[in-house]
């Protein structure tokens, strides 16, 4: 029973931490802009059932948005997915304000908390397919890694990107340097 409440009591902090850091930018665009509400803990509460609308309907959108992102260009994919996402997120937004009382946005302050979270996620989309872009790259490479491993136990760099480059001459020598620097500084 006690490592269940630690347990969910530490996921409870972790999501805290997680959403912190968008609380206080939205905390700070609420107070900035034209917002009024009853209490700070009622606009921290609405604040959180925003993250979670909106989470729950892009799921749907994102999934949407992936699978129809392979028939755009990767850019124009992106761009299409912040699109989506920004009027994803006015939407539930204006959802939200429609039904809740007690607190009372205008919007340009929406426009200006939508605009926000849709650059943020957008970032992060971008951050995401770099990262697997990248691991993509480092699979490609795997049997120059293992090559450039077993020369650099006999030579030195510059001699292992010189036989490297001309073992492998469809490779980009600027690849080969990126390899064999990682290898050699580790």
């Amino acid at each position: 029973m006690m490592s269940r409440l630690v347990s969910s009591v530490s996921l409870v902090f972790l999501g805290l931490l997680l959403v912190l850091p968008l609380l206080m930018i939205d905390g700070l665009i609420l107070y900035v802009g034209d917002a009024s509400y009853d209490s700070f803990v009622g606009c921290l509460v609405f604040l959180l059932c925003f993250y979670f609308a909106s989470l729950v309907v892009s799921v749907v959108f994102d999934g949407m948005m992936r699978a129809l992102g392979g028939l755009f260009k990767h850019r124009f994919s992106n761009i299409l997915f912040a699109i989506v996402d920004g009027s994803v997120s006015l939407s539930v937004l204006l959802w939200m304000d429609l039904y809740v009382k007690s607190i009372t946005i205008s919007l340009a302050t929406k426009v200006v908390l939508v605009s926000v979270h849709t650059v943020l996620f957008y970032l992060i989309h971008q951050s995401s397919d770099s990262t697997a872009s990248s691991s993509e790259v480092s699979a490609q490479h795997e049997p120059i890694v293992q090559e450039a491993i077993r020369l650099l136990e006999d030579t030195d760099p510059v001699s292992c990107v010189e036989q490297l480059c001309l073992k492998y001459p469809e490779l980009p020598k600027k690849d080969i340097i990126r390899i064999v620097y990682r290898l050699h500084g580790n």
